[in-house]
């Protein structure tokens, strides 16, 4: 039997239909009555899976008219047509990931290449595998091919990279993206880790949960911080005693390694009064779940495991809003800004 949540099972259909063409552009897509029956589940669930692909931007669902398939892959405006520039061969810019591991990352790499070409440009795509070396020899090749500006998404342990600073001191168009570093200046985009964290912890506390364990990676860089710090403030507000005994930071060089699994269930064995666990990232929840698949979590970020509330980011306006500041900056302006992209707690309550 399918681990996949039934919701989601519903979600990639349709998106596999979309993407093969079987549904196109401005199609009316199957009622939530007629997905319920079809796929043999309650009405909730069904319009459960068109709301999340309502998110995603790859439907648009009309009151009293039904669901159907958005003008294109991201955009709710079935009227307009997506009118994309022509691309020049000057027009380049660079996206650098430490990963492509995460689905977070998969979607911002998918959503930052369609507004890239959106807005005229192609995107040249390096990958650092977590290395600041690499980071710095990534930034290096991108700006002798070139490049009119660079998205950064910084490797896990964040530290000071001369490279990112001499960008900064230079004004060379370039945006943060997800995680950043708080001592370069220059453009950022972040999901609001710190409310997405204090949002989960009061949903745990206010179920009565107390014995809430936090496990996550190494605290090395601002998403993690400011998740951290989110957590911790829920249990000041709410005027519940924290106990730092149950926090998990797992180092990176653990983290990395085929260790992390005995190292989480070391911690969870030495703690058996824990009643829930929050994951800081979609990875640790797989992690913890693997050490102990009886605990309760919730995590920031969808791990795939059914009936797992979590923090869900909207890569979708991450993406878009990194492009158009990028474009800015390319265009002459330069007034370094923070933009904090809302996130939302999904429960299967």
């Amino acid at each position: 039997m399918s681990k996949i949540p039934l919701y989601k099972q519903i979600q990639q259909d349709i998106r596999d239909k979309i993407v093969s063409g079987i549904l196109r552009p401005k199609d009316l897509i199957a009622s939530e009555q007629e997905i319920s029956e079809t796929f043999k589940v309650s009405k909730i669930t069904a319009k459960n899976a068109l709301i999340g692909l309502a998110d995603e931007g790859l439907v648009t669902r009309i009151q009293g008219k039904g669901t159907f398939v958005a003008a294109g892959p991201f955009h709710s405006d079935t009227t307009k047509p997506v009118v994309t520039p022509p691309l020049q061969s000057n027009n380049i810019i660079g996206l650098i990931i430490p990963t492509m591991k995460t689905r977070v990352i998969q979607k911002l790499l998918d959503y930052l290449e369609y507004f890239s070409k959106e807005a005229g440009y192609q995107l040249i795509l390096h990958i650092t595998r977590e290395s600041l070396t690499e980071e710095s020899r990534s930034i290096k090749e991108l700006i002798q091919a070139g490049v009119k500006g660079i998205i950064v998404f910084p490797t896990e342990d964040e530290k000071y990279n001369e490279s990112l600073l001499r960008l900064s001191l230079d004004k060379f168009p370039f945006v943060f993206i997800d995680r950043y570093l708080r001592n370069i200046d220059t453009y950022r985009i972040t999901s609001d880790n710190f409310n997405g964290a204090f949002e989960a912890a009061s949903y745990l506390l206010n179920k009565g949960h107390r014995q809430i364990a936090l496990i996550s990676p190494e605290n090395a860089n601002t998403a993690i911080e400011d998740r951290t710090s989110g957590f911790e403030k829920a249990f000041i507000d709410n005027n519940v005693l924290i106990d730092k005994n149950l926090w998990c930071h797992v180092p990176l060089d653990i983290l990395r390694t085929e260790q992390v699994i005995q190292y989480i269930t070391d911690f969870l064995t030495a703690r058996p009064h824990i009643e829930v666990a929050f994951t800081l990232t979609a990875e640790m929840a797989n992690l913890t779940f693997r050490s102990n698949q009886d605990l309760e979590l919730i995590s920031f970020d969808d791990p795939e495991i059914p009936n797992v509330p979590f923090i869900q980011q909207n890569e979708i306006q991450m993406a878009k809003t990194a492009v158009k500041l990028l474009k800015l900056q390319i265009d002459g302006e330069y007034a370094p800004e923070q933009e904090v992209i809302p996130v939302n707690l999904v429960t299967f309550e």
